[in-house]
């Protein structure tokens, strides 16, 4: 799979602030219910970057045949939310606070994947930029099909 440099997005590297961020998010990622009902795995994590993928069935589609909106609105949630998660202190936590989907391409069947990267990070708030590709049996037919970026607000957790 392609990965692009995850120590830096638009020239800042990003440190995370935990010394236990990537076992935070490994703990939040086992409890992320949804995530396992649609059927995605995370396969990267970094300081200010997630990427998953989802091999794509019946159940990801909606009437037409092509892959539900909502899943791929999903995935760009799952992915830049976490990739903001892993920039905070301990007892923070990140919950969307706005979400802009861009659908380039219809997918079909094969995988997806998702690529999540935080481009300013701050006290109070998080943007991330979203990038959502599909393939059929390989990597090398990679396609992108949908663009996001987000915002989350910082929070101390209850």
């Amino acid at each position: 799979m392609h990965r692009d440099d995850t120590s830096s997005v638009a020239g800042n590297a990003f440190e995370p602030q935990s010394p236990q961020w990537r076992e935070t998010i490994v703990d939040c990622l086992d409890r992320q219910e949804f995530l396992k009902l649609i059927g995605a795995q995370v396969t990267a994590i970094e300081p200010g970057f997630i990427e998953a993928v989802l091999s794509l069935t019946e159940y990801h589609k909606q009437h037409d045949g092509i892959v539900h909106g909502g899943v791929i609105a999903t995935l760009a949630d799952i992915v830049t939310g976490f990739a903001a998660y892993t920039l905070v202190a301990d007892g923070q936590l990140t919950v969307t606070i706005d979400m802009t989907v861009s659908y380039l391409e219809a997918a079909h069947r094969g995988m997806l994947r998702a690529v999540g990267r935080v481009i300013r990070h701050g006290r109070t708030v998080s943007f991330a930029r979203g990038e959502i590709f599909a393939s059929d049996a390989s990597a090398a037919n990679e396609r992108l099909i949908a663009i996001a970026q987000a915002t989350f607000a910082i929070r101390q957790r209850a």
